[in-house]
């Protein structure tokens, strides 16, 4: 029953969104966010930890709750993109981004090169690798599989249509190599916590970080390219191309290159944070594996 509500209501907003003409979605979709930040305490609670962390103190309440408040405003037009790059031609889905730094990965692609792109939910995520699947080629994204089976099948869909293959994150190995084998672009998700892979620093904290990016670049000699989907507007976005972390070039400082490599990716997303924190998704908990109390509602009141 509950994952047959969950998908009347998805039904319901695509519905919406189909009728409604965009000025008046916007404005329908600000209001929203505004909504959902009024009344989801816990998740206002978990980002206002992390910004905590991230900032040690040095925000004021008032900047932490624009933040989060705007990352509640990105996230509802980055579900917006979800939905709606369903249903709308493949050019009308380019004209949505503009592009920066494009070079990186057109030079990998005509060399030939082994591509990883590296992402984080950052902006218009659900807009970027749909964007990329159909301008550059195949990809194949690693993804944690919904729990929700009626959602899971909707959003395979979705990606399908757009040259986008779904690796379930707990199989994953085996599909990124097969990507490679056949000259499709691996797309991997690396800012959330994991039980496995190496310890970081992220914001000057402890945390844990997937390594499967940096073993599979330092096994198959592939490219490491993060990129950023930057919101500009409602529907109108920069995807940004950071240059590639290249392990043919990298001058590693110790004998623990997948711990250095990690580590230099998450020092990207990191940087790109700081520069516009409030299209980050920090209403996730990042440092759960070393902070855990401090999630807890009423440890950190």
């Amino acid at each position: 029953m509950k994952n047959h509500f969950s998908l009347y209501i998805y039904l319901l907003f695509k519905l919406i969104f189909r009728v409604t003409p965009n000025f008046i979605l916007k404005y329908f979709l600000i209001l929203l966010s505004k909504i959902v930040y009024y009344f989801n305490k816990e998740h206002r609670h978990i980002a206002d930890v992390n910004l905590t962390l991230a900032y040690n103190n040095t925000l004021s309440q008032k900047q932490k709750d624009t933040i989060v408040y705007k990352s509640y405003k990105s996230l509802l037009f980055n579900l917006y993109e979800f939905i709606e790059n369903q249903y709308i031609s493949q050019n009308k889905l380019l004209e949505k981004v503009k592009i920066q730094n494009e070079e990186v990965i057109l030079n990998a692609i005509k060399n030939k090169r082994k591509i990883i792109i590296v992402a984080a939910h950052y902006g218009g995520w659900e807009l970027g690798l749909p964007f990329m699947g159909v301008k550059y080629g195949t990809i194949a994204a690693v993804n944690r599989k919904m729990n929700n089976p009626l959602m899971h099948d909707i959003y395979v869909k979705a990606r399908d249509r757009n040259n986008i293959i779904m690796l379930d994150k707990r199989v994953a190995a085996k599909g990124m190599i097969k990507a490679f084998k056949n000259n499709h672009i691996v797309a991997v998700v690396i800012d959330q916590d994991t039980q496995y892979g190496v310890e970081i620093d992220f914001f000057g904290k402890k945390t844990m970080a997937t390594d499967a990016t940096s073993r599979l670049a330092l096994k198959f000699d592939a490219l490491i390219i993060p990129a950023f989907t930057i919101p500009n507007d409602f529907r109108d976005y920069t995807v940004k191309f950071h240059d590639a972390l290249d392990v043919r070039e990298i001058d590693f400082k110790t004998d623990d290159k997948i711990k250095e490599l990690t580590q230099m990716q998450a020092d990207i997303i990191e940087n790109q944070i700081k520069d516009k924190p409030e299209f980050w998704f920090w209403q996730h908990k990042r440092w759960k594996h070393f902070y855990k109390k401090l999630y807890k509602r009423g440890e950190n009141e």
